[in-house]
């Protein structure tokens, strides 16, 4: 009921219990429903902010990541020239160094690139998983060589086969005691009577005997290839068909009627010719 303050004639307005209950059920929609517009908008406002930290973390990680591989890269760079250098040094295929990326896989990557924009490092980075796979297989290809090579030195005829010095040498020389020129196909060795004669590679013996001119004679044959025959010994701790050892004792020195010297004459042959022993021998004497 509205009362007027002056004579005016009261109106009275009726509210029904129905239309209460509209206006607070409409007034609790409206504050509801601005209270979840107002936690939408503070979510979207907080996941902006999150992703802004997130890209800026993103962001400090690449950079780092990128630092990284470059550093890798150097360091795979350097050790990709080493492991070349000695995969050439001894004795490798050059053509193994003259791989590189293969087409299909560089083509891919520009391919890649163009349509997806991958960022130059990982084109660096598949180039660097190249080369650790390609190093990966000459270092197994140096193994391999190395081990060859490893076992031609052991099976090639290098050491002293008895202390002393180079009294004849190899090749052609005037003869001191006949005043004439001689072919010598090996040398010898002037050493002390009964010296201990030692073979100089691993093998098999194939001859023995005894001569005037030679005295007592050994022949070893080798891998490879290799010869070795030791003479004008007093005698010998061997038999034929017997198989030796690098240093093994095989006899010991003596002379022959026609010399007046103690030595061992020592030749070493590949096939039928001969070469010079002083060039198998190493520089120092055990």
């Amino acid at each position: 009921m509205l009362v007027p303050h002056n004579h005016k004639k009261s109106v009275n307005i009726y509210i029904s219990y129905k239309s209460i209950v509209i206006f607070l059920f409409i007034t609790a929609m409206i504050m509801f429903l601005s209270t979840i517009n107002v936690l939408n908008h503070n979510f979207k406002e907080y996941e902006v902010s999150e992703l802004q930290l997130s890209n800026k973390d993103f962001a400090i990680q690449s950079e780092r990541a990128v630092a990284e591989i470059k550093e890798l890269h150097k360091r795979i760079a350097y050790y990709d020239e080493k492991i070349k250098s000695l995969y050439a040094n001894i004795g490798g295929d050059k053509k193994e160094l003259l791989k590189s990326l293969p087409a299909n896989t560089r083509k891919l990557l520009q391919e890649n690139y163009r349509d997806s924009k991958i960022p130059q490092e990982m084109q660096t980075f598949s180039s660097d998983s190249y080369k650790m796979q390609r190093s990966s297989e000459l270092v197994e290809e140096i193994i391999k060589l190395i081990n060859q090579k490893d076992n031609l030195v052991r099976n090639t005829p290098s050491i002293w086969p008895v202390s002393g010095y180079i009294m004849f040498p190899f090749g052609e020389y005037i003869s001191p005691v006949t005043g004439k020129l001689v072919k010598n196909n090996g040398i010898d060795i002037g050493s002390f009577p009964g010296a201990e004669v030692k073979v100089t590679a691993p093998g098999f013996i194939y001859e023995t005997g005894f001569t005037e001119y030679t005295g007592y004679y050994i022949k070893v044959a080798h891998k490879f290839g290799w010869k070795t025959i030791y003479s004008n010994m007093d005698r010998i701790q061997i038999k034929k068909g017997e198989n030796v050892e690098k240093g093994e004792l095989i006899g010991f020195v003596g002379k022959t009627s026609s010399s007046k010297y103690y030595s061992l004459h020592y030749e070493i042959h590949v096939g039928t010719s001969p070469l010079n022993p002083a060039s198998f021998l190493n520089q120092i004497q055990e």
